[in-house]
C-alpha cells in the first residue's frame, strides 16, 4: 500500500491569470508568494485592516489589508514593514479605489465586511487548491485586526 501523499494540485482560474496579466509588475509568481505571506499572517494574527471610508448609505466602504513584516536586523535592532496586498486583491477581483491607494471597496451592510472578506478570500485560496479543508476552515473564522 502506498502511504504517501501528493500535493494538491493549483488551479488557478482564467479570470485570476487575465487579472494577474492586467498588472505589468505582477506575475503568477507573486501572486503565489502574496498568497503564502497572507496565509502566514493570517495564521500568525499579523494581519492588519485598515477601514478608510464607509458610504453615507452604510453599503459599502474602503478596506485596506496589510501585515507587519519582519525586514531584517540593522545595526542589532529589528526592523519591519507594512506589507501591501492590493496586487493580490486585485488579481482576486477586488477594484482598488481611485483616490486612496492600496484600498478596494466591499459593498454590503448588516454583517462584519473585514470579517467576509477575509473569509471568502481564504475560501478562494481552498478553491485554487493552495489550502487544505481542515486549514481553511481554521483560517477563513481569524478575523484580521482593524485600526
Amino acid at each position: 500500500m502506498n502511504t504517501t501523499t501528493t500535493a494538491p494540485e493549483i488551479k488557478l482560474s482564467a479570470e485570476i491569470i487575465k487579472n494577474i496579466g492586467k498588472n505589468k509588475y505582477y506575475s503568477e509568481e507573486g501572486f503565489l508568494n502574496d498568497v503564502q505571506a497572507y496565509i502566514n499572517a493570517i495564521r500568525e494574527n499579523r494581519m492588519i485592516n485598515v477601514i478608510g471610508k464607509v458610504s453615507s448609505s452604510g453599503m459599502s466602504r474602503t478596506l485596506k489589508f496589510t501585515s507587519c513584516e519582519h525586514h531584517c536586523k540593522l545595526n542589532g535592532e529589528n526592523t519591519y514593514y507594512q506589507r501591501q496586498y492590493i496586487s493580490l486583491f486585485e488579481a482576486l477581483g477586488y477594484k482598488e479605489t481611485k483616490n486612496d491607494y492600496g484600498y478596494f471597496r466591499v459593498h454590503g451592510c448588516g454583517m462584519d465586511m473585514i470579517f467576509n472578506t477575509n473569509y471568502c478570500i481564504i475560501h478562494d485560496f481552498k478553491r485554487i487548491g493552495l489550502i487544505s479543508e481542515e486549514e481553511c476552515r481554521n483560517l477563513a473564522q481569524r478575523t484580521p485586526t482593524t485600526i
